[in-house]
Protein backbone atom coordinates (compact mmCIF):
# COMPACT_ATOMS: atom_id res chain seq x y z
CA UNK A 1 0.00 0.00 0.00
CA UNK A 2 1.91 3.62 -1.14
CA UNK A 3 1.70 6.50 1.24
CA UNK A 4 3.01 9.55 1.15
CA UNK A 5 2.59 13.33 3.49
CA UNK A 6 1.20 14.35 0.15
CA UNK A 7 -1.70 12.32 0.35
CA UNK A 8 -2.32 12.33 3.60
CA UNK A 9 -2.30 16.07 3.52
CA UNK A 10 -4.65 15.79 0.44
CA UNK A 11 -6.97 13.10 2.20
CA UNK A 12 -7.93 15.08 4.91
CA UNK A 13 -8.74 17.84 2.72
CA UNK A 14 -10.84 15.58 0.84
CA UNK A 15 -12.24 14.37 4.35
CA UNK A 16 -13.38 18.19 5.36
CA UNK A 17 -15.04 18.27 2.25
CA UNK A 18 -16.55 15.02 2.57
CA UNK A 19 -17.47 15.98 6.11
CA UNK A 20 -19.18 18.87 4.93
CA UNK A 21 -21.28 17.30 2.61
CA UNK A 22 -22.33 14.46 4.47
CA UNK A 23 -22.77 17.04 7.63
CA UNK A 24 -25.53 19.40 5.65
CA UNK A 25 -27.37 16.04 5.10
CA UNK A 26 -27.04 14.60 8.52
CA UNK A 27 -27.69 17.40 10.24
CA UNK A 28 -31.34 17.50 8.79
CA UNK A 29 -31.64 13.65 9.69
CA UNK A 30 -30.23 14.26 12.86
CA UNK A 31 -32.96 17.12 13.57
CA UNK A 32 -35.79 14.71 12.42
CA UNK A 33 -34.17 11.73 14.62
CA UNK A 34 -33.75 13.88 17.67
CA UNK A 35 -37.45 14.99 17.00
CA UNK A 36 -38.61 11.36 16.93
CA UNK A 37 -36.40 9.85 19.40
CA UNK A 38 -34.25 7.64 17.09
CA UNK A 39 -30.93 6.83 17.76
CA UNK A 40 -28.61 4.97 15.27
CA UNK A 41 -27.64 2.56 17.84
CA UNK A 42 -31.42 1.08 16.38
CA UNK A 43 -30.47 1.06 13.15
CA UNK A 44 -26.80 -0.52 12.82
CA UNK A 45 -25.04 -3.39 14.85
CA UNK A 46 -22.27 -3.15 17.29
CA UNK A 47 -21.09 -6.41 16.85
CA UNK A 48 -22.21 -8.86 14.42
CA UNK A 49 -21.40 -12.43 14.97
CA UNK A 50 -21.08 -15.91 12.20
CA UNK A 51 -23.27 -18.51 12.06
CA UNK A 52 -21.63 -21.98 12.12
CA UNK A 53 -21.30 -23.23 8.92
CA UNK A 54 -23.06 -26.65 7.97
CA UNK A 55 -20.80 -29.24 6.07
CA UNK A 56 -23.58 -29.61 3.46
CA UNK A 57 -23.41 -26.17 2.14
CA UNK A 58 -21.69 -26.00 -1.15
CA UNK A 59 -20.78 -22.50 -0.83
CA UNK A 60 -18.67 -21.70 1.45
CA UNK A 61 -18.59 -18.39 4.09
CA UNK A 62 -17.27 -15.73 2.00
CA UNK A 63 -13.93 -14.01 4.06
CA UNK A 64 -14.38 -10.77 5.31
CA UNK A 65 -10.51 -10.15 6.10
CA UNK A 66 -9.23 -7.73 8.56
CA UNK A 67 -12.06 -4.96 7.80
CA UNK A 68 -10.06 -4.83 4.24
CA UNK A 69 -11.82 -2.94 1.33
CA UNK A 70 -11.44 -3.80 -2.10
CA UNK A 71 -10.27 -0.40 -2.57
CA UNK A 72 -7.94 -0.56 -0.11
CA UNK A 73 -5.40 -2.17 -2.80
CA UNK A 74 -5.51 0.51 -5.33
CA UNK A 75 -3.24 3.78 -5.63
CA UNK A 76 -3.27 6.49 -2.91
CA UNK A 77 -3.84 8.87 -6.08
CA UNK A 78 -6.72 6.59 -7.10
CA UNK A 79 -8.59 6.70 -3.94
CA UNK A 80 -7.87 10.74 -3.46
CA UNK A 81 -9.62 11.05 -6.65
CA UNK A 82 -12.47 8.94 -6.17
CA UNK A 83 -13.05 10.32 -2.29
CA UNK A 84 -12.74 13.93 -3.71
CA UNK A 85 -14.99 13.17 -6.69
CA UNK A 86 -17.09 11.78 -4.67
CA UNK A 87 -17.66 15.02 -1.92
CA UNK A 88 -18.49 17.05 -4.53
CA UNK A 89 -21.40 14.53 -5.91
CA UNK A 90 -22.81 14.51 -2.73
CA UNK A 91 -22.34 18.71 -1.90
CA UNK A 92 -24.15 19.24 -5.24
CA UNK A 93 -26.73 16.47 -4.41
CA UNK A 94 -27.39 17.49 -0.76
CA UNK A 95 -27.24 21.18 -0.71
CA UNK A 96 -30.79 21.73 -2.50
CA UNK A 97 -32.38 19.37 -0.62
CA UNK A 98 -30.70 20.79 2.62
CA UNK A 99 -32.28 24.35 1.49
CA UNK A 100 -35.65 23.02 0.87
CA UNK A 101 -35.17 21.24 4.51
CA UNK A 102 -34.86 24.69 5.85
CA UNK A 103 -37.72 26.01 4.71
CA UNK A 104 -40.03 23.06 5.51
CA UNK A 105 -38.55 23.62 8.99
CA UNK A 106 -39.62 27.39 9.17
CA UNK A 107 -43.04 27.12 6.85
CA UNK A 108 -43.94 23.86 8.48
CA UNK A 109 -47.93 24.72 8.12
CA UNK A 110 -47.19 24.48 4.00
CA UNK A 111 -48.98 21.20 3.17
CA UNK A 112 -47.41 21.31 -0.40
CA UNK A 113 -44.12 22.51 0.50
CA UNK A 114 -43.55 19.50 2.41
CA UNK A 115 -45.35 17.12 -0.14
CA UNK A 116 -42.24 18.77 -2.43
CA UNK A 117 -40.18 18.13 -0.02
CA UNK A 118 -40.85 14.33 0.80
CA UNK A 119 -40.36 13.71 -3.12
CA UNK A 120 -36.82 15.57 -3.47
CA UNK A 121 -35.56 13.55 -0.41
CA UNK A 122 -36.36 10.19 -2.19
CA UNK A 123 -34.57 11.69 -4.99
CA UNK A 124 -31.94 12.77 -3.24
CA UNK A 125 -31.37 9.48 -1.94
CA UNK A 126 -31.43 7.82 -5.32
CA UNK A 127 -28.86 10.23 -6.78
CA UNK A 128 -26.71 9.68 -3.83
CA UNK A 129 -25.88 6.45 -4.24
CA UNK A 130 -26.43 2.87 -2.68
CA UNK A 131 -25.12 3.89 0.66
CA UNK A 132 -27.58 6.52 1.27
CA UNK A 133 -30.57 4.23 -0.17
CA UNK A 134 -29.57 2.04 2.09
CA UNK A 135 -29.71 4.31 5.02
CA UNK A 136 -33.44 5.59 3.67
CA UNK A 137 -34.29 1.75 3.59
CA UNK A 138 -34.07 1.71 7.15
CA UNK A 139 -35.42 4.38 7.98
CA UNK A 140 -38.33 3.07 6.44
CA UNK A 141 -38.32 0.10 8.34
CA UNK A 142 -38.96 2.43 12.22
CA UNK A 143 -42.81 3.60 11.72
CA UNK A 144 -42.74 3.33 15.21
CA UNK A 145 -40.41 6.47 15.41
CA UNK A 146 -41.01 8.36 12.11
CA UNK A 147 -43.97 10.09 10.46
CA UNK A 148 -46.39 8.04 8.49
CA UNK A 149 -45.73 10.60 5.38
CA UNK A 150 -42.15 9.88 5.70
CA UNK A 151 -42.20 6.34 6.14
CA UNK A 152 -44.29 6.39 2.96
CA UNK A 153 -42.03 8.35 0.99
CA UNK A 154 -38.80 6.63 1.83
CA UNK A 155 -40.73 3.07 1.63
CA UNK A 156 -40.60 3.94 -2.21
CA UNK A 157 -36.93 3.30 -2.09
CA UNK A 158 -37.46 -0.70 -1.44
CA UNK A 159 -39.22 -0.80 -4.90
CA UNK A 160 -37.11 0.17 -7.61
CA UNK A 161 -33.72 1.73 -7.82
CA UNK A 162 -32.21 3.62 -11.04
CA UNK A 163 -30.62 0.92 -13.50
CA UNK A 164 -26.86 0.24 -14.75
CA UNK A 165 -26.34 -0.09 -18.80
CA UNK A 166 -26.83 -3.66 -20.39
CA UNK A 167 -22.93 -3.35 -21.20
CA UNK A 168 -22.13 -3.10 -17.57
CA UNK A 169 -23.51 -6.40 -17.14
CA UNK A 170 -22.04 -7.91 -19.97
CA UNK A 171 -18.73 -6.74 -18.31
CA UNK A 172 -19.56 -8.28 -14.88
CA UNK A 173 -20.30 -11.57 -15.92
CA UNK A 174 -17.00 -11.57 -18.39
CA UNK A 175 -14.72 -10.64 -15.36
CA UNK A 176 -16.49 -13.11 -12.91
CA UNK A 177 -16.58 -16.15 -15.33
CA UNK A 178 -14.52 -15.56 -18.26
CA UNK A 179 -17.08 -16.10 -20.68
CA UNK A 180 -19.26 -14.26 -22.64
CA UNK A 181 -23.26 -14.29 -21.65
CA UNK A 182 -24.30 -16.30 -24.77
CA UNK A 183 -21.35 -19.04 -23.72
CA UNK A 184 -23.63 -19.45 -20.74
CA UNK A 185 -26.55 -18.57 -21.13
CA UNK A 186 -29.36 -20.15 -23.63
CA UNK A 187 -31.43 -16.29 -23.76
CA UNK A 188 -30.75 -13.34 -21.52
CA UNK A 189 -33.09 -10.93 -21.47
CA UNK A 190 -31.34 -7.54 -21.95
CA UNK A 191 -33.92 -6.10 -19.92
CA UNK A 192 -33.95 -6.50 -15.81
CA UNK A 193 -36.87 -7.55 -14.33
CA UNK A 194 -36.33 -5.30 -11.32
CA UNK A 195 -33.59 -2.75 -10.26
CA UNK A 196 -32.39 -2.66 -6.17
CA UNK A 197 -30.19 -0.90 -4.27
CA UNK A 198 -26.89 -2.97 -4.67
CA UNK A 199 -27.83 -4.85 -7.77
CA UNK A 200 -30.35 -5.62 -10.55
CA UNK A 201 -31.87 -8.85 -11.91
CA UNK A 202 -32.42 -10.47 -15.27
CA UNK A 203 -34.04 -13.24 -16.34
CA UNK A 204 -32.08 -15.79 -18.46
CA UNK A 205 -31.73 -19.67 -18.77
CA UNK A 206 -28.87 -21.37 -18.77
CA UNK A 207 -27.19 -23.74 -21.44
CA UNK A 208 -27.60 -27.66 -20.41
CA UNK A 209 -23.95 -27.76 -19.17
CA UNK A 210 -24.20 -24.93 -16.50
CA UNK A 211 -27.83 -26.26 -15.46
CA UNK A 212 -28.36 -26.47 -11.44
CA UNK A 213 -28.75 -29.18 -9.25
CA UNK A 214 -32.13 -31.01 -10.09
CA UNK A 215 -31.79 -29.59 -14.18
CA UNK A 216 -32.67 -26.33 -13.16
CA UNK A 217 -32.26 -23.98 -15.99
CA UNK A 218 -34.57 -20.68 -15.49
CA UNK A 219 -32.75 -18.76 -13.46
CA UNK A 220 -32.59 -15.24 -12.20
CA UNK A 221 -29.20 -13.50 -12.19
CA UNK A 222 -28.32 -10.91 -10.23
CA UNK A 223 -25.78 -8.09 -10.67
CA UNK A 224 -24.08 -5.38 -9.22
CA UNK A 225 -24.40 -2.15 -9.88
CA UNK A 226 -21.13 -0.46 -11.26
CA UNK A 227 -19.59 2.11 -8.67
CA UNK A 228 -20.55 0.39 -5.59
CA UNK A 229 -17.71 -0.70 -4.31
CA UNK A 230 -16.21 2.56 -4.51
CA UNK A 231 -19.25 4.52 -3.12
CA UNK A 232 -19.31 1.55 -0.44
CA UNK A 233 -15.44 2.69 0.30
CA UNK A 234 -16.11 6.75 0.00
CA UNK A 235 -19.35 6.74 1.77
CA UNK A 236 -18.41 5.00 5.38
CA UNK A 237 -15.89 7.70 5.70
CA UNK A 238 -18.14 10.60 4.72
CA UNK A 239 -20.70 8.80 6.68
CA UNK A 240 -18.41 8.58 10.12
CA UNK A 241 -17.54 12.19 9.49
CA UNK A 242 -20.84 13.80 9.38
CA UNK A 243 -21.86 11.51 12.76
CA UNK A 244 -19.25 12.85 14.95
CA UNK A 245 -20.26 16.53 13.87
CA UNK A 246 -23.72 15.79 14.40
CA UNK A 247 -22.95 13.89 17.34
CA UNK A 248 -20.51 16.34 18.90
CA UNK A 249 -22.52 19.95 17.49
CA UNK A 250 -26.25 18.72 16.98
CA UNK A 251 -26.87 16.64 19.31
CA UNK A 252 -24.24 16.41 21.79
CA UNK A 253 -23.78 12.81 22.19
CA UNK A 254 -21.18 10.24 21.17
CA UNK A 255 -20.75 8.21 17.95
CA UNK A 256 -23.26 5.80 18.85
CA UNK A 257 -22.29 3.00 17.23
CA UNK A 258 -18.76 0.71 15.96
CA UNK A 259 -17.47 1.69 12.67
CA UNK A 260 -15.92 -1.71 12.36
CA UNK A 261 -19.23 -3.02 12.41
CA UNK A 262 -21.22 -0.90 10.07
CA UNK A 263 -17.79 -1.58 7.98
CA UNK A 264 -18.52 -5.54 7.96
CA UNK A 265 -22.12 -5.14 7.63
CA UNK A 266 -21.38 -3.07 4.41
CA UNK A 267 -18.91 -5.31 2.98
CA UNK A 268 -21.39 -8.48 3.16
CA UNK A 269 -23.87 -6.32 1.71
CA UNK A 270 -22.07 -5.08 -1.74
CA UNK A 271 -20.47 -8.79 -2.15
CA UNK A 272 -22.95 -11.00 -3.64
CA UNK A 273 -21.30 -14.27 -1.99
CA UNK A 274 -23.12 -13.68 1.44
CA UNK A 275 -26.33 -13.09 0.15
CA UNK A 276 -25.36 -16.42 -2.03
CA UNK A 277 -24.43 -17.97 1.23
CA UNK A 278 -27.11 -16.76 3.18
CA UNK A 279 -29.86 -18.30 0.82
CA UNK A 280 -28.22 -21.53 0.80
CA UNK A 281 -28.07 -21.82 4.60
CA UNK A 282 -32.00 -20.47 4.85
CA UNK A 283 -32.57 -22.90 2.24
CA UNK A 284 -30.80 -25.75 4.93
CA UNK A 285 -32.48 -24.83 7.55
CA UNK A 286 -36.10 -24.68 6.50
CA UNK A 287 -35.47 -27.96 4.04
CA UNK A 288 -38.74 -29.56 4.00
CA UNK A 289 -41.01 -27.21 4.45
CA UNK A 290 -43.88 -26.64 2.55
CA UNK A 291 -44.70 -23.01 2.33
CA UNK A 292 -41.92 -21.36 2.89
CA UNK A 293 -38.91 -21.71 -0.12
CA UNK A 294 -35.54 -19.83 -1.04
CA UNK A 295 -33.89 -19.94 -3.90
CA UNK A 296 -31.32 -22.42 -5.37
CA UNK A 297 -28.05 -20.57 -5.89
CA UNK A 298 -25.35 -22.00 -8.38
CA UNK A 299 -22.43 -22.94 -6.74
CA UNK A 300 -20.29 -22.92 -9.63
CA UNK A 301 -21.52 -19.35 -11.19
CA UNK A 302 -21.27 -16.61 -7.99
CA UNK A 303 -19.18 -13.99 -7.68
CA UNK A 304 -18.58 -10.87 -5.70
CA UNK A 305 -20.28 -9.23 -8.39
CA UNK A 306 -23.19 -11.79 -10.10
CA UNK A 307 -25.01 -14.71 -8.39
CA UNK A 308 -27.46 -16.71 -10.19
CA UNK A 309 -30.45 -18.00 -8.40
CA UNK A 310 -33.43 -20.30 -9.59
CA UNK A 311 -36.10 -18.27 -11.13
CA UNK A 312 -39.49 -18.47 -9.15
CA UNK A 313 -42.56 -18.43 -10.95
CA UNK A 314 -44.88 -15.88 -9.06
CA UNK A 315 -46.04 -12.40 -7.76
CA UNK A 316 -44.08 -10.37 -5.21
CA UNK A 317 -46.33 -9.90 -2.08
CA UNK A 318 -46.77 -6.03 -2.18
CA UNK A 319 -47.41 -6.08 -6.14
CA UNK A 320 -50.18 -8.13 -5.06
CA UNK A 321 -51.95 -6.57 -2.75
CA UNK A 322 -51.85 -3.34 -4.65
CA UNK A 323 -53.23 -4.89 -7.23
CA UNK A 324 -56.15 -6.72 -5.24
CA UNK A 325 -56.92 -3.09 -3.83
CA UNK A 326 -57.17 -1.71 -7.18
CA UNK A 327 -59.86 -4.92 -8.25
CA UNK A 328 -61.58 -4.18 -4.89
CA UNK A 329 -62.37 -0.59 -6.35
CA UNK A 330 -63.79 -1.72 -9.04
CA UNK A 331 -65.35 -4.53 -7.93
CA UNK A 332 -67.26 -2.15 -5.20
CA UNK A 333 -69.61 -0.53 -7.62
CA UNK A 334 -71.39 -4.09 -8.57
CA UNK A 335 -73.37 -5.97 -6.24
CA UNK A 336 -72.76 -5.95 -2.72
CA UNK A 337 -72.84 -10.21 -2.93
CA UNK A 338 -69.54 -9.65 -5.27
CA UNK A 339 -67.73 -7.28 -2.90
CA UNK A 340 -68.40 -9.40 -0.12
CA UNK A 341 -67.01 -12.21 -1.90
CA UNK A 342 -64.23 -10.65 -3.49
CA UNK A 343 -63.14 -8.99 0.34
CA UNK A 344 -63.34 -12.87 1.77
CA UNK A 345 -61.06 -14.20 -1.11
CA UNK A 346 -58.69 -11.03 -0.26
CA UNK A 347 -58.51 -11.38 3.27
CA UNK A 348 -58.41 -15.54 3.34
CA UNK A 349 -55.19 -14.82 1.18
CA UNK A 350 -53.83 -11.95 3.40
CA UNK A 351 -54.10 -14.01 6.23
CA UNK A 352 -52.73 -17.05 5.34
CA UNK A 353 -49.51 -15.35 4.42
CA UNK A 354 -49.63 -13.78 7.45
CA UNK A 355 -49.51 -16.58 9.14
CA UNK A 356 -46.58 -17.98 7.04
CA UNK A 357 -44.46 -15.07 7.35
CA UNK A 358 -44.93 -15.28 11.22
CA UNK A 359 -44.18 -19.15 11.25
CA UNK A 360 -40.69 -18.13 9.55
CA UNK A 361 -40.04 -15.20 11.50
CA UNK A 362 -40.27 -17.63 14.56
CA UNK A 363 -37.92 -20.38 13.63
CA UNK A 364 -35.46 -17.77 12.26
CA UNK A 365 -35.49 -16.42 15.66
CA UNK A 366 -35.90 -18.78 18.20
CA UNK A 367 -34.92 -21.88 15.99
CA UNK A 368 -32.18 -21.06 14.00
CA UNK A 369 -30.83 -17.81 15.49
CA UNK A 370 -29.92 -16.49 12.05
CA UNK A 371 -32.53 -13.94 10.84
CA UNK A 372 -33.22 -12.45 7.28
CA UNK A 373 -32.79 -8.71 7.92
CA UNK A 374 -34.61 -7.15 5.04
CA UNK A 375 -38.42 -8.70 5.33
CA UNK A 376 -40.51 -6.59 3.51
CA UNK A 377 -43.22 -6.89 1.10
CA UNK A 378 -40.64 -6.16 -1.70
CA UNK A 379 -38.32 -9.22 -0.79
CA UNK A 380 -41.30 -12.13 -0.74
CA UNK A 381 -42.81 -13.61 -3.56
CA UNK A 382 -46.13 -15.87 -3.24
CA UNK A 383 -45.32 -18.69 -5.64
CA UNK A 384 -48.09 -20.45 -7.95
CA UNK A 385 -47.98 -23.35 -5.89
CA UNK A 386 -48.92 -21.81 -3.11
CA UNK A 387 -45.60 -21.06 -1.65
CA UNK A 388 -43.80 -17.89 0.08
CA UNK A 389 -40.39 -17.71 -1.37
CA UNK A 390 -37.78 -15.23 0.47
CA UNK A 391 -35.18 -12.94 -1.60
CA UNK A 392 -32.53 -10.75 -1.26
CA UNK A 393 -30.80 -12.02 1.72
CA UNK A 394 -27.70 -9.79 2.08
CA UNK A 395 -28.67 -8.35 5.29
CA UNK A 396 -29.01 -10.77 8.66
CA UNK A 397 -28.62 -10.62 12.19
CA UNK A 398 -28.18 -13.12 14.55
CA UNK A 399 -27.70 -12.67 18.88
CA UNK A 400 -24.71 -13.31 20.30
CA UNK A 401 -24.96 -16.70 22.06
CA UNK A 402 -24.52 -15.43 26.08
CA UNK A 403 -27.46 -12.73 24.90
CA UNK A 404 -29.92 -15.03 23.47
CA UNK A 405 -31.38 -16.64 26.33
CA UNK A 406 -32.22 -13.21 28.24
CA UNK A 407 -33.91 -11.74 24.88
CA UNK A 408 -36.18 -14.47 25.03
CA UNK A 409 -37.45 -13.36 28.69
CA UNK A 410 -36.83 -10.09 27.63
CA UNK A 411 -39.85 -10.44 24.94
CA UNK A 412 -42.14 -12.69 28.04
CA UNK A 413 -41.94 -10.09 30.08
CA UNK A 414 -42.97 -7.44 27.35
CA UNK A 415 -45.62 -9.93 26.31
CA UNK A 416 -46.84 -10.26 30.32
CA UNK A 417 -46.52 -6.46 31.76
CA UNK A 418 -44.03 -7.44 33.70
CA UNK A 419 -42.18 -4.10 34.12
CA UNK A 420 -39.29 -5.06 36.72
CA UNK A 421 -37.91 -7.34 34.22
CA UNK A 422 -38.10 -5.39 31.39
CA UNK A 423 -36.18 -2.63 32.95
CA UNK A 424 -33.63 -5.39 34.71
CA UNK A 425 -33.34 -6.73 30.95
CA UNK A 426 -32.60 -3.11 29.11
CA UNK A 427 -30.25 -2.28 31.79
CA UNK A 428 -28.56 -5.63 30.74
CA UNK A 429 -28.64 -5.21 27.11
CA UNK A 430 -27.24 -1.44 27.85
CA UNK A 431 -23.82 -0.99 26.39
CA UNK A 432 -23.57 2.58 27.17
CA UNK A 433 -21.63 3.55 30.50
CA UNK A 434 -24.19 4.30 33.20
CA UNK A 435 -23.47 7.49 34.12
CA UNK A 436 -24.00 7.94 37.83
CA UNK A 437 -26.53 11.03 37.35
CA UNK A 438 -28.61 8.23 35.60
CA UNK A 439 -32.28 8.30 36.93
CA UNK A 440 -32.83 4.51 37.21
CA UNK A 441 -35.87 4.93 38.95
CA UNK A 442 -37.47 7.74 36.71
CA UNK A 443 -36.54 5.70 34.19
CA UNK A 444 -38.63 2.30 36.17
CA UNK A 445 -41.42 4.68 36.29
CA UNK A 446 -41.81 5.52 33.04
CA UNK A 447 -41.46 2.10 31.56
CA UNK A 448 -44.30 1.32 33.75
CA UNK A 449 -46.66 3.89 32.03
CA UNK A 450 -45.32 2.70 28.98
CA UNK A 451 -45.79 -0.81 29.68
CA UNK A 452 -49.15 -0.47 31.04
CA UNK A 453 -50.16 1.49 28.08
CA UNK A 454 -49.95 -1.11 25.67
CA UNK A 455 -50.29 -4.49 28.31
CA UNK A 456 -52.07 -5.71 30.33
CA UNK A 457 -50.10 -7.04 33.17
CA UNK A 458 -50.48 -11.02 33.64
CA UNK A 459 -52.29 -11.04 30.40
CA UNK A 460 -51.43 -11.57 26.80
CA UNK A 461 -53.73 -8.17 26.02
CA UNK A 462 -53.61 -4.80 25.62
CA UNK A 463 -55.82 -2.32 27.66
CA UNK A 464 -58.45 -2.24 25.25
CA UNK A 465 -58.61 -6.04 24.33
CA UNK A 466 -56.98 -5.94 21.33
CA UNK A 467 -53.57 -8.24 20.50
CA UNK A 468 -50.47 -6.12 21.64
CA UNK A 469 -48.63 -3.64 19.03
CA UNK A 470 -44.96 -4.66 20.29
CA UNK A 471 -43.18 -2.74 17.76
CA UNK A 472 -45.13 0.95 19.24
CA UNK A 473 -44.34 -0.41 22.86
CA UNK A 474 -40.44 -0.99 21.70
CA UNK A 475 -40.27 2.47 20.21
CA UNK A 476 -41.60 4.34 22.76
CA UNK A 477 -38.91 1.98 25.13
CA UNK A 478 -35.87 3.45 22.91
CA UNK A 479 -37.22 6.67 23.07
CA UNK A 480 -36.87 6.91 26.98
CA UNK A 481 -33.89 4.91 26.94
CA UNK A 482 -32.33 7.76 25.27
CA UNK A 483 -33.70 10.26 27.01
CA UNK A 484 -32.09 8.74 30.46
CA UNK A 485 -28.68 8.21 28.31
CA UNK A 486 -29.40 4.20 28.16
CA UNK A 487 -28.28 2.53 24.62
CA UNK A 488 -29.05 -1.34 23.75
CA UNK A 489 -26.30 -3.55 22.52
CA UNK A 490 -25.44 -4.10 18.78
CA UNK A 491 -26.92 -7.53 18.17
CA UNK A 492 -30.31 -6.70 20.21
CA UNK A 493 -30.78 -3.43 18.46
CA UNK A 494 -31.03 -4.83 14.95
CA UNK A 495 -33.15 -7.50 16.38
CA UNK A 496 -35.37 -5.44 17.52
CA UNK A 497 -35.02 -3.64 14.45
CA UNK A 498 -35.85 -6.79 12.44
CA UNK A 499 -38.34 -7.91 14.51
CA UNK A 500 -40.34 -4.26 13.96
CA UNK A 501 -39.75 -4.74 10.22
CA UNK A 502 -41.59 -8.12 10.21
CA UNK A 503 -44.47 -7.06 12.65
CA UNK A 504 -45.14 -4.09 10.00
CA UNK A 505 -45.35 -6.65 7.46
CA UNK A 506 -47.54 -8.93 9.37
CA UNK A 507 -50.04 -6.52 10.54
CA UNK A 508 -49.97 -5.46 6.92
CA UNK A 509 -51.08 -8.66 5.87
CA UNK A 510 -53.47 -9.40 8.86
CA UNK A 511 -53.93 -6.47 11.28
CA UNK A 512 -55.52 -8.62 13.86
CA UNK A 513 -52.82 -11.20 13.72
CA UNK A 514 -52.08 -11.47 17.56
CA UNK A 515 -48.11 -12.25 17.63
CA UNK A 516 -48.01 -12.62 21.22
CA UNK A 517 -50.02 -15.21 21.64
CA UNK A 518 -49.26 -17.01 18.60
CA UNK A 519 -45.78 -17.34 19.61
CA UNK A 520 -45.95 -18.50 22.99
CA UNK A 521 -45.80 -22.46 20.68
CA UNK A 522 -42.57 -21.61 19.53
CA UNK A 523 -40.84 -20.47 22.77
CA UNK A 524 -42.16 -23.80 24.44
CA UNK A 525 -40.60 -25.90 21.64
CA UNK A 526 -37.39 -23.78 20.66
CA UNK A 527 -36.70 -22.33 24.03
CA UNK A 528 -37.96 -25.24 26.34
CA UNK A 529 -39.82 -23.23 28.89
CA UNK A 530 -41.54 -25.71 30.70
CA UNK A 531 -43.65 -23.14 31.53
CA UNK A 532 -44.18 -20.39 28.99
CA UNK A 533 -46.93 -18.32 30.80
CA UNK A 534 -44.84 -17.85 34.16
CA UNK A 535 -46.23 -14.94 34.82
CA UNK A 536 -49.98 -15.29 33.76
CA UNK A 537 -52.61 -15.91 35.34
CA UNK A 538 -56.19 -17.71 34.23
CA UNK A 539 -55.99 -20.20 31.41
CA UNK A 540 -54.00 -23.38 31.36
CA UNK A 541 -52.52 -22.98 27.82
CA UNK A 542 -52.38 -26.79 27.33
CA UNK A 543 -54.19 -26.39 23.76
CA UNK A 544 -50.87 -24.04 23.03
CA UNK A 545 -48.52 -26.65 24.90
CA UNK A 546 -49.54 -29.74 23.25
CA UNK A 547 -49.54 -28.27 19.47
CA UNK A 548 -46.05 -26.96 20.38
CA UNK A 549 -44.85 -30.80 21.26
CA UNK A 550 -47.21 -32.10 18.47
CA UNK A 551 -45.25 -30.07 15.84
CA UNK A 552 -45.43 -26.38 15.05
CA UNK A 553 -48.63 -24.98 13.22
CA UNK A 554 -48.67 -23.85 10.08
CA UNK A 555 -52.37 -24.39 8.80
CA UNK A 556 -55.47 -22.53 9.06
CA UNK A 557 -57.16 -24.75 11.30
CA UNK A 558 -54.52 -23.76 13.80
CA UNK A 559 -55.10 -20.17 12.68
CA UNK A 560 -58.68 -20.32 13.65
CA UNK A 561 -58.16 -22.09 16.80
CA UNK A 562 -55.24 -19.23 18.47
CA UNK A 563 -57.66 -16.44 17.61
CA UNK A 564 -60.36 -16.93 19.63
CA UNK A 565 -61.06 -14.72 22.50
CA UNK A 566 -60.12 -15.51 26.02
CA UNK A 567 -62.21 -13.95 28.18
CA UNK A 568 -61.04 -16.24 31.62
CA UNK A 569 -57.73 -14.03 32.06
CA UNK A 570 -57.41 -11.42 34.52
Amino acid sequence: RHSSSGASSGFRSAGWIAAGAAGVAGGVVAVGMRQYGVTLSDLFPAKREVHEIPAELAIPIPPLGDNVHPMDGTPWWFRLYVTTKRAVHLIYTFVPFAAVSLAVTIFDKDADLREYWLAMMVRTLETAGCSFQKFGQWLSMRPDLFPPDVIEALSKLRNDAPEHPYEHTRRSIHESFGKEIEDIFETFSDKPVASGTIAQVYRARLRPEYEMEGGVRDVAVKVRHPHVVQESYVDTTLLFEALDFVGAVLLRTSQPFDKHAFNLALQKQVDLKWEAYNLQLFASNFYGEVDIKFPQVSAGLVSDSVMIESWINGKVVQDIFTELENNFVAVERKAGEAVQAFSKEVMQQKVRLAQIVFDMNMKMFLRDNYVHGDLHGGNLMAADDGSLTVFDAGLTCRLADDIAAPFGYFLQAMCTGNVDRVVEKLIQFNDAPIDPKVDLSGFKEEMHDIVGRYAVKGTMNSPDGRPINMGEMVGHMLQVMQKHNLRLRGDIAVTVMTMAISESLIRQLDPDFDLVRSSLPYFVRFRSWSRAQTDLTGESWEEERAAANQGLPTGQDYAAKKARQVTTMH
